[in-house]
């Protein structure tokens, strides 16, 4: 008992003490210090989005008011890809629009994420002269002859890629690592796969899709537009005279 008392244990004692309470002051000094450092945002980056078609828009079918907020559709969009295809895009579905003449003819395209034949994400692009795509630089390559942009995109590739730069490259891996973030993708919808990647000009290209990975929430109604009619042909019908 008589060491309870003893002089070493209380010099331990508040030596402990001591700690504690310059432990407490140091992490509130650490929190002072934090509150006093900026705010610096770290931008996030694209998520990756596995595209498995790229193709017209030749003709726009959507639900009265139908519109684009927040990243979701109002309403049913059709999509009339050629003569023949369709793709249907339900309401409530993720996607984009970045083409300003939908209700025009074969004037845009239509990227999309699927599952079978359901539509899990899609953005609408400008659509270029001679069934191009302009479409953000390329960030990386991936297997199977893929190609990832700065968007966060995942598209089909060409074998061989066109190179279009001022400077010498001595692939399209250096390409990408030089010029890259600025370059534009070109995807051919005739090949269906990027057929050429051109480095940045003085001039900005007219129609091509912004490199960012966001748009607008609120995206400009797509006007109904009929889907036209065609009048039958007169056909003729042989008769037979009787002699």
């Amino acid at each position: 008992m008589r060491q309870f008392f003893t002089l070493g244990f209380w010099l331990s004692l508040l030596a402990l003490v001591g700690l504690t309470a310059a432990l407490l002051a140091i992490t509130r000094d650490d929190g002072a210090a934090d509150d006093l450092l900026p705010d610096v945002g770290i931008p996030a980056l694209p998520e990756e989005r596995e595209i498995d078609l790229i193709g017209m828009v030749f003709l726009a079918q959507a639900d009265s008011g139908f519109s684009i907020v927040d990243g979701r559709t109002t309403g049913n969009l059709q999509i009339r890809v050629d003569g023949f295809r369709y793709m249907n895009v339900m309401a409530g579905t993720p996607g984009e629009n970045r083409c300003a003449e939908l209700s025009e003819l074969a004037r845009c395209a239509v990227a999309a994420d699927l599952l079978g034949e359901a539509v899990l994400w899609f953005s609408i692009v400008p659509l270029s002269p001679r069934n191009l795509v302009e479409l953000p630089g390329p960030s990386g390559l991936r297997e199977g002859n893929r190609l990832q942009l700065t968007n966060g995109w995942i598209v089909d590739r060409a074998e061989i890629v066109e190179r279009d730069c001022e400077e010498d490259t001595a692939g399209l891996t250096d390409l990408i690592d030089r010029f890259g973030a600025d370059a534009t993708t070109v995807f051919s919808l005739d090949e269906q796969q990027v057929v050429r990647v051109t480095c940045a000009t003085a001039d900005a290209t007219e129609g091509s899709v912004p490199p960012g990975g966001t748009v607008q929430t609120v995206v400009p109604a797509v006007p109904a537009v009929p889907t036209p009619t065609v009048a039958p042909e007169p056909t003729s019908v042989a008769t037979s005279v009787a002699p």
